[in-house]
């Protein structure tokens, strides 16, 4: 809550935590308090938090024990005639106890604390609006290069309308409809798109999402939202923070790049201008909150590395089910230590996974030896590329691994329409040619020509183009044109792979693996011992100075290694030729700060603000369903979910985001704690609803040893939920995945 705490200690963030949590609960005890009142049940007790060692402060009134526990995570009321335990209900004819009210009353009891629930939710994000949620828009702002929404034609600029139909308003709700989807998740995003004159038009793109490793692995399109200008924090390095004090920190604003302005809310511009300038420094207009202005010169941060010998392990991640290397036998946590394609006379190696990547995709349809270290056992399987999409903006039978276009002709083959740029067919078949046979036979019936072409290719197939076409009066199926010079050709080619349509891929998640081999004579071999001494070692960190004259880099050695187990970092010098031109090296730059990203701050009069809470009030309420839903399909996994532990976490970004978010974010936690009380489970107020339910069909109450079987049944799994979720939090909060 940066207006009202300016930036919380970890302490302070824990008593807030505790200070709200404890509130919630209270809320939702005083709706059993007031349903009990309304009612006329008597209140026994009635506490927030719970009485440990008798240590609560307590005051009894008017038959009623208030009190205040030392153990703030929950709260009770106790009502006359109640018993958890069935068995040990309490069978009085007295007026004020519980099991001898109508079941509306028992209803209204058990629904009261959800009501209450529900009813502060509204009343605080109506507060929240009219004091102003700070939201960031649905605008695209950087994208990944090789990512989905870059793929499937997204611009930066573009704003998303809707995803799958639902409206977004914005960025988070647009990556939450999406993460919905599961990962790998089809779906069709609307977008608004402006020119550069501002005229708009509206969009409609089909997107197929990939999994993100993040928490869940939750569906992403590649896309992030639009920087604003403003530092919102500085790398972790020493070396910077130092040259950058008195210069640029966080709250700073960046209004100009070496005199170019840049516009509000497009701060990824910022980085997009400077990625091409590694070594260097830059002039920036920097504004401070005070409002003055100056401009000051700031080192910018290299990045990437370069071949420096290193032979790398690629360790596998996750084996998609039914992919080519789940069917080569390929499991998570092998190794991949070589490879080798048909007609390599020698293993190859990698120095890091992108090379794996492009293996594969030099492979096509080929397949691929490769050697995998298992447990220290050394296992050589072949995996079999298979062809995955790419773009799903593109008609994936346009693409037929020939480069060219047309359509099936019946008995007749393939009509040729159009022969591509770089098609192995360029200055041998045109238009008007039918590819009427593969390997001797015919094109098979009922398929494309791409699925004839993938299915008969390992490395080159034979076709047989007919020119000329079937003569009138003829059978429409071609026959040899015997009087048509060169009408019948007979080639022999390697089908073309068109990557705008697909690619070749095995189908596994990958991850650096240690260190297999040095190459002899390389920087690594001279300058860091060579594989004697880095050998079973994994590279972690890879970092410039500023002017490029050094690399530190940090290695995690085993503990059999002459360097000694753990962490050691190398400063040696940046070779040369990576100085004078680290551009082709592959190295890249950019500004050693992180921007914040852009938001809108719009405060609401008190009407409008109303319905913008009813409308966010049900949206809230049928998201939990909506998890609870792709949970069941299994098209969300478990530890999507969030914790104790990632309520802190969000609890830190209400510290970033100010105080009307924290509301929003209160009322978030208050709505879905009322429609989780509401889940059928024997333990919370929907099991109670659900067994007066029971009892109104049936006329009599289920027997004691039902509820108390369902009660132990309800208790155990929630439990087990509780305990799996918050190992899942601290899961992830020790690997970083959020």
């Amino acid at each position: 809550m940066t207006d009202l705490l300016p930036s919380l200690s970890a302490v302070s963030q824990i008593i807030v935590v505790i200070l709200a949590f404890s509130v919630l609960i209270f809320v939702h005890e005083l709706g059993h308090y007031l349903a009990a009142r309304i009612t006329g049940v008597r209140v026994e007790r009635f506490f927030v938090g719970f009485d440990i060692f008798g240590l609560a402060l307590k005051k009894e009134y008017k038959g009623t024990v208030y009190g205040i526990g030392i153990l703030p995570l929950g709260g009770y009321c106790a009502l006359a005639g109640q018993n958890d335990d069935p068995r040990k209900q309490r069978q009085t004819n007295a007026a004020e106890e519980l099991q001898n009210k109508p079941l509306w009353a028992c209803g209204l009891m058990f629904g009261g604390g959800v009501i209450m629930n529900f009813i502060f939710g509204f009343l605080v994000l109506i507060a929240a609006y009219m004091y102003g949620i700070p939201f960031i828009p649905a605008v695209l702002g950087f994208l990944d290069p090789n990512g989905p929404a870059a793929v499937h034609g997204f611009r930066t600029g573009d704003r998303i309308l809707r995803v799958d139909g639902r409206e977004v308003a914005s960025f988070e709700e647009a990556a939450e409809a999406i993460a919905l989807a599961g990962a790998g998740g089809e779906m069709d995003v609307d977008v608004e798109r402006r020119d550069a004159a501002g005229i708009a038009e509206n969009l409609t793109i089909h997107v197929k999402g990939r999994g993100s490793n993040m928490r869940g692995n939750l569906n992403t399109i590649g896309a992030d939202p639009e920087r604003s200008r403003i530092v919102g924090g500085v790398v972790d390095d020493p070396v910077f923070a130092d040259m950058l004090a008195g210069r640029l920190g966080v709250g700073d604003e960046i209004v100009r790049v070496d005199g170019v302005d840049i516009p509000p809310n497009r701060g990824e511009r910022i980085q997009s201008m400077l990625a091409n300038r590694p070594g260097e420094a830059v002039r920036l207009g920097v504004r401070y909150p005070d409002g003055s202005e100056r401009e000051v010169v700031v080192p910018l941060e290299t990045y990437g590395d370069w071949d420096m010998g290193l032979r790398i392990a690629v360790a596998i991640g996750t084996v998609t089910p039914g992919g080519p290397a789940d069917q080569a036998g390929l499991r998570s946590g092998d190794l991949i230590v070589a490879y080798q394609l048909p007609g390599q006379s020698e293993p190859g190696r990698f120095a890091n996974t992108k090379q794996f990547v492009d293996m594969v995709a030099e492979a096509a349809m080929k397949p691929v030896h490769i050697d995998i270290n298992r447990g220290g056992d050394l296992l050589t399987v072949k995996a079999q590329p298979a062809l995955q999409a790419a773009n799903g903006d593109y008609d994936p039978e346009a693409d037929t691994l020939l480069g060219v276009l047309g359509s099936m002709e019946g008995d007749n083959g393939f009509l040729v329409e159009q022969v591509l740029a770089g098609s192995p067919l360029a200055g041998l078949a045109q238009p008007g040619d039918y590819l009427a046979g593969l390997n001797g036979k015919p094109l098979p019936k009922g398929k494309s020509l791409r699925e004839a072409v993938e299915e008969a290719a390992s490395d080159s197939v034979r076709l047989f183009v007919a020119r000329g076409g079937p003569q009138e009066g003829e059978d429409a199926v071609m026959p040899p044109r015997r009087d048509v010079p060169e009408a019948n050709l007979s080639l022999r080619l390697a089908p073309r792979i068109n990557p705008d349509y697909r690619r070749p891929m095995i189908g596994v998640d990958l991850l650096p693996g240690p260190i297999v081999a040095v190459e002899s004579g390389s920087f690594a071999d001279a300058q860091l011992g060579g594989i004697r001494r880095l050998a079973g070692s994994r590279l972690a960190l890879w970092q410039y100075s500023p002017d490029l004259s050094t690399t530190t880099l940090r290695f995690v050695f085993p503990d059999n290694s002459p360097y000694g187990g753990g962490l050691k970092s190398f400063v040696v010098e940046t070779p040369a030729e990576i100085r004078e031109n680290p551009v082709a090296a592959g190295l890249m730059s950019r500004l050693p700060v992180v921007l914040k990203t852009a938001e809108e701050v719009h405060p609401m009069p008190f009407f409008p603000a109303v319905a913008a809470a009813g409308k966010k009030w049900v949206d809230l309420s049928l998201m939990v369903y909506r998890v609870l839903h792709k949970l069941v399909v299994r098209t969300l996994p478990l530890d999507a979910v969030g914790g104790p532990v990632q309520l802190f976490r969000i609890i830190k970004i209400a510290d970033d985001r100010g105080f009307a978010y924290f509301l929003y974010i209160v009322a978030l936690i208050s709505v879905n704690l009322g429609v989780c009380n509401l889940l059928p489970f024997p333990v919370l107020d929907g099991g109670h609803l659900v067994f007066l339910l029971i009892e109104w069909a049936m006329r009599r109450p289920p027997p004691p040893v039902v509820r108390e079987t369902a009660q132990w049944i309800g208790l155990v799994c929630l439990l087990a939920l509780m305990l799996t979720v918050t190992g899942y939090d601290l899961l992830h909060l020790v690997k970083g995945t959020g």
